[in-house]
């Protein structure tokens, strides 16, 4: 059994037992406030019950809903409400119809009785709460606001019977200010499952701890659309993106591991919907690793003091910018290939020309990732190795 229905079962005996103290307290001291709150309770045991059923529904999935019952949680969230609203109804209608004020009989048991729901009421909403935001079950969360109400309106309760003790004929006012206690909570309640009903957007915080995961990864080039909703206690992304890659295939394996770290980062996300294409570039962008001189191709990549980068348009191969770079890792102790790899990554380097094979190395698998292409060349003066590549470049079929 999972922690969210455990919960559900606990709420549901809680509630039961609240409904026997409140029920003998009302019938020994005759408060209409404690009548009132014994109502409140009886549809506290029937939500409960209700949610634990939602819970059990909404694992499951079928042909007709490929994508779960998620959403049965927040019907009975909204249900809750509904019954919430019914409480204090039935509260009114009491005070309402109620002749002149009664002081309740048999105070010093029914403020004995009234502490203890107050001490059980608060220690167990506060568990489900944690227990609803740990899960990221709606239903729970609004089963232990609801379980809140009964605390204040309880708390409202025992200042009434302390009033009546001093002669003051308070219990009706008492039943009235629970009323909008709960009306309140199921106002909020309410709300809060209809957003989820209608698909509402997630927060922000969270839509940009997304876009933080996503923007993290350097083969991606923008994020055009983020979107990003609820169903019951689990999460849908969708996501367009714009991704450094030439093939279909690469875009797959970027894509996958994108949405693995998503599910791996946040909480409770059942479904990672990924639209990728590919990044049409004007410009291509060289980089050449170099040596003291400024001029000799290092042979060293992670400890190269210099870098050359050389954007090309992409139709004639023309040089429209020719920049040398002071390597900002080079006394790193640790992983500066890799650190450089990324550094050139972010600068939108498309093709690494170097002298020494990257492969198996941090560097050559961080640039074979972002589908940068990695050149061995044997020349060792940068210029003459660079119009090589270019000439490679402008053959027929051997473009980028």
């Amino acid at each position: 059994m999972e922690p969210s229905e455990k919960t559900a079962w606990f709420s549901l005996l809680i509630n039961l037992l609240l409904v026997a103290i409140k029920a003998s307290l009302a019938l020994l001291s005759g408060s209409l406030a404690i009548k009132a709150d014994t109502i409140h309770s009886l549809t506290d045991v029937v939500s409960a019950t209700v949610i634990l059923i939602g819970i059990k529904i909404s694992k499951r999935s079928s042909r007709s809903f490929p994508y779960g019952l998620y959403k049965v949680e927040n019907l009975v969230a909204l249900g809750t409400s509904l019954l919430i609203f019914l409480a204090g109804y039935e509260i009114v209608l009491a005070v309402l119809r109620g002749s002149a004020q009664i002081i309740p009989t048999q105070l010093p048991l029914a403020v004995g009785g009234i502490s203890l729901t107050i001490l059980i009421t608060f220690l167990f909403s506060r568990y489900e709460l944690k227990q609803g935001i740990k899960t990221g079950s709606p239903s729970l969360i609004a089963d232990s606001r609801h379980i809140w109400t009964d605390m204040l309106s309880s708390v409202v309760i025992l200042t009434s019977l302390l009033g009546s003790a001093l002669g003051f004929a308070v219990d009706r006012y008492a039943a009235l200010i629970v009323v909008l206690f709960i009306g309140r909570i199921a106002f909020i309640i309410m709300f809060d499952a209809v957003r989820v009903l209608l698909d509402a957007s997630l927060a922000p915080e969270y839509l940009n701890r997304v876009r933080e995961i996503v923007i993290a990864d350097p083969r991606v080039e923008q994020i055009n659309e983020l979107r990003a909703r609820n169903a019951g206690r689990y999460k849908f992304v969708e996501l367009d993106l714009t991704l450094r890659i030439r093939t279909l295939e690469k875009g797959h394996l970027v894509a996958e591991k994108i949405k693995q770290r998503i599910k791996e980062s946040l909480e409770n996300v059942d479904h990672v919907l990924i639209h990728y294409e590919p990044c049409q570039k004007e410009h291509l962008v060289l980089g050449l690793p170099l040596s003291a001189d400024r001029q000799t191709i290092s042979e060293h990549f992670g400890e190269a003091p210099f870098f050359r980068l050389v954007t090309l348009h992409s139709s004639d191969l023309a040089v429209t910018v020719d920049s040398t770079l002071s390597n900002p890792y080079i006394n790193k102790e640790k992983a500066k290939g890799i650190k450089v790899a990324n550094w050139l990554l972010e600068s939108g380097l498309d093709i690494m020309i170097v002298r020494q094979d990257l492969a198996g190395k941090g560097p050559g698998f961080v640039l074979g990732n972002s589908d940068c292409e990695i050149l061995i060349v044997s020349e060792s003066d940068a210029d003459a190795a660079l119009a090589g590549v270019k000439k490679e470049l402008g053959r027929p079929n051997l473009g980028l």
